[in-house]
């Protein structure tokens, strides 16, 4: 269910729905919550289900972000909505939007790391990605809240 609703999320912030878009991105995070919730509470856990959880994880907090940030971009510069194609990629506008798409590059380290780091097993270093995701996609709801 996190990573259905981080898809539904993505669809809404490429339409530039940040209100909608958020709503979901904070429906994955509460189903990313009660996941881990109940997985420790039953004391079930395996290998797949870390992997599955992470690539939720990554739709959700990584790529929402991305895609809100990579949007704003867009609309700081004018450009609302247009047809993009090879044409339209490769031009000055379009590439500095991409730019939005290193929230996704950094969160999908960050996922990693997690994943590998024996340390973060008991307590949490730095700032996580949902809570970046949070930040992220609130301040798209700040500037376009005028």
């Amino acid at each position: 269910m996190n990573l259905f609703s981080g898809i539904i999320a993505v669809v809404f912030a490429l339409n530039s729905d940040f209100y909608t878009s958020f709503y979901f991105l904070l429906l994955g995070i509460v189903f990313d919550f009660f996941d881990g919730f109940v997985a420790r509470l039953l004391n079930v856990s395996s290998n797949l289900g870390l992997q599955l959880d992470s690539l939720a994880d990554m739709v959700t907090s990584g790529l929402v972000p991305g895609v809100v940030m990579y949007r704003l971009l867009l609309e700081s510069q004018g450009i609302g909505n247009y047809h993009l194609n090879i044409e339209t990629f490769f031009n000055a506008q379009h590439c500095i939007a991409l730019i939005g798409f290193t929230i996704t590059l950094a969160s999908c380290y960050r996922l990693a790391k997690f994943n590998i780091d024996s340390e973060q097993k008991e307590e949490f270093k730095g700032l996580p990605t949902p809570a970046n995701a949070v930040l992220i996609v609130s301040t798209a709801l700040i500037i376009n809240s005028n």
